[in-house]
């Protein structure tokens, strides 16, 4: 009777000894039977209750997803008619026409308000000691508190109600975790058909796959309490774990509980590899031991699917992995790896890549000398052909930490440089469209700059080509020191040399920490006298420095006729570096006036600065001066994100520490982004951040 009591639901199906056994389920909603024992006779009586509906607990994902869907088809209809105007000429028409920051509310703009106070309180600030967004926090508690209130809440009226009673909640909440479980698994996918209808990469989408998975620990644990509770009750604990199945579900409970506790940010962070590697191993005995455990109660198909939702994605995965690093075999499988000074990597690696990668996507690179793991690095540059080749140059600009990047630097530290044999998974990521946005931000600290040097590089093709709508771009790179700057620095160069002459630009890279070197002493500057006239005035950061914009005065065009005359106009004209600091790359190109697909005057030089950005201040200037929608791009690999920011109107690339990215968030969730000032005319922003939350 006990084992019978323990299943919710299940005493329809599995009748009393003494009841005649059938092939059809029990319909009566009282079974009374009884039974002689000995000289006694007993009446046992059962209440028949309803299996639990676990499908329902995907009700509210698939709503979620709905709605993702509903936002990410508004964006791409908002964004295709944007930039068809611009290639029509109506553009200019439509940025005259922009409303302007006037002091006077405008009840005109009241979504445009509402909009920027939801992304400020439920993307931006933060929920103190548990770092998530409020969206995130509310994702979670929501989620997890309509799975238990399902759990023990009654599926029909019957009484008495057993479904306070320990056999009863903890039966249910085992069912309802084991129905999530393939939800969990379609949630990790790296291909995920969730992406192409909402556009939120695996790397976003891993958030609701944590939440759920979370979700089913707890409801485990419900579901183990509650059959200690109903076995103590019949004084039969010995009985709990007398089966191999009922072994079995505890051996998946210890496995999940084993994974999720290693899944903490701060372990999973310094302990790459321990985590990945013992996230695949617990995950299979979690899935493979819960499946068995799972049989004798009758529930196992709602474990199956996993298996099939897995082996589809590996299948693919699979499939593209020959395909790229087999069947369209490179001429050189190798990869270089360079060892670029500090702790510092720069891997470079040829492919035949049909469809080629869009900028800011990110690849899984596994080095078979070095171990087994694979391990995400963003494409540092854009889908070019080599000249003369039908194969393309993927490069990965690399900070080396523990483990296998710490290998690769050890073999390229003796000689400069190496070469092992690299393959490749990918490429993945979804970056935000900033094609139909008129002033773009990149901000980026460390490595996240291989993602925001992508992503202009793109934006500067794009607008060449008249597919982009950028009239300001800004870039602002946080680096420690003068070696690292080197690491990226000729390639910024040529970037900045493709820059439109329409396309009002500032380079900043700030020096964290350190000294400048002699090698970079006469490395090309912005002084104050680099003055922008659109913008009068310097403002005051809080370490007392000036942050002066070049906009479009110090960088505009010229023609043939008044390119001597830019000399002393307040226009810094690059100079070469010394030989040492383009010892191992390209020198920094320099272009004189020419068509109208490239700019007519040499373009200003990076700002070095020392010290840190004050983003504040830097955003403040830009989004309030912008005449248009207003982007922030950038990237993180370790933890930063607005992860589910349904999106979209002025994305803003961040990439980075997770102190940069903080202050971003902090920074556009001040006054002169918030719902008045938008109120007033002034453009919304969305801060768009591309990150591996693995």
């Amino acid at each position: 009777m006990s084992s019978l009591a323990s299943l919710p639901g299940l005493s329809a199906i599995t009748p009393p000894p003494s009841l005649p056994r059938t092939g059809t389920p029990v319909v009566r909603e009282v079974v009374t039977y009884t039974e002689t024992e000995g000289t006694a006779t007993v009446t046992y009586t059962y209440v028949v209750h309803k299996e639990p509906r676990v499908r329902n607990a995907y009700w509210g994902v698939l709503a979620l997803i709905g709605v993702a869907t509903v936002i990410n088809v508004l964006f791409i209809a908002w964004a295709t008619y944007r930039r068809y105007r611009s290639r029509h000429g109506r553009h200019h028409e439509a940025a005259a026409a922009s409303p302007r920051p006037s002091g006077r509310l405008s009840l005109r703009r009241l979504p445009h308000a509402f909009l920027s106070a939801s992304r400020i309180f439920g993307f931006r600030l933060r929920i103190p000691f548990v770092d998530m967004t409020l969206v995130e926090f509310a994702l979670s508690i929501m989620y997890l508190a309509g799975c238990l209130a399902f759990a023990f809440a009654p599926t029909d009226n019957i009484k008495p109600a057993v479904h306070l009673q320990p056999n009863y909640w903890g039966g249910k909440a085992g069912l309802i975790a084991a129905g999530q479980m393939p939800l969990a698994v379609f949630l990790a996918l790296k291909n995920n058909p969730v992406t192409w209808l909402t556009g939120l990469g695996h790397e976003k989408l891993v958030l609701m796959h944590r939440i759920v998975s979370r979700c089913i620990l707890v409801l485990t644990w419900v579901h183990f309490v509650g059959e200690y509770y109903n076995y103590s009750d019949y004084d039969a604990l010995d009985e709990l774990m007398d089966e191999g199945w009922k072994i079995a579900g505890m051996v998946g409970a210890v496995a999940q509980t084993a994974t999720t506790l290693l899944g903490i940010k701060q372990f999973r962070r310094r302990y790459y590899e321990i985590f990945y590697s013992s996230h695949i191993l617990f995950i299979i005995i979690f899935i493979v031991t819960i499946h068995i455990h799972c049989i004798p109660m009758l529930c196992a198909y709602y474990v199956w699917p996993c298996y099939i939702i897995w082996g589809f994605d590996r299948i693919l995965r699979a499939s593209r992995y020959l395909l790229y690093n087999f069947i369209l075999r490179p001429k050189n499988q190798k990869a270089l790896i360079e060892h670029t000074g500090a702790d510092g990597l720069r891997v470079s690696l040829k492919r035949r890549i049909p469809g080629g990668w869009n900028a800011g996507q990110h690849v899984f690179l596994a080095f078979p000398a070095l171990g087994i793991e694979s391990h995400p690095f963003t494409i540092s540059n854009v889908y070019e052909k080599v000249e003369g080749s039908d194969e393309a140059e993927m490069v990965f600009v690399i900070r080396a930490m523990d483990g296998q990047t710490k290998m690769l630097m050890d073999k390229a530290s003796d000689t400069g440089s190496c070469e092992l044999t690299a393959f490749f998974d990918g490429p993945y990521g979804h970056p935000e469209d900033i094609r139909p946005f008129t002033t773009c931000v990149f901000i980026a600290g460390g490595t996240g700059v291989a993602y925001t040097l992508a992503r202009m590089h793109q934006l500067f093709k794009d607008v060449h080509a008249h597919d982009a709508l950028a009239k300001r771009v800004v870039f602002v790179w946080a680096v420690r020191t003068e070696v690292e700057y080197e690491w990226v620095a000729s390639d910024l160069a040529k970037i900045i040399a493709l820059a439109p002459r329409a396309v009002s630009l500032a380079v900043e890279v700030y020096l964290t920490g350190g000294q400048r070197n002699a090698a970079l002493q006469t490395l090309p500057e912005l002084d104050k006298s680099d003055v922008d006239v659109e913008k009068t005035a310097a403002v005051s950061t809080d370490n007392s420095k000036e942050r002066i914009a070049s906009r479009s005065s110090s960088i505009g065009g010229c023609d043939a006729r008044n390119c001597d005359a830019n000399e002393g106009s307040g226009a810094s004209t690059p100079t070469k570096p010394p030989a040492a600091y383009f010892a191992s790359g390209p020198t920094t190109p320099t272009a004189a006036c020419a068509d109208d697909d490239a700019f007519a005057i040499p373009r200003p030089g990076i700002m070095l600065k020392p010290g840190r950005p004050d983003v504040r201040i830097i955003l403040e200037e830009e989004v309030t001066a912008s005449s248009g929608a207003v982007a922030v791009d950038g990237e993180s690999v370790c933890e930063l994100g607005d992860a589910f920011e349904f999106r979209k109107l002025n994305p803003l690339p961040v990439s980075g520490p997770d102190g940069l990215v903080d202050s971003v968030r902090s920074a556009l969730s001040q006054p002169f982004a918030g719902p008045v000032a938008t109120m007033k005319g002034t453009p919304t922003v969305l801060l768009s951040v591309e990150q591996f939350r693995m």
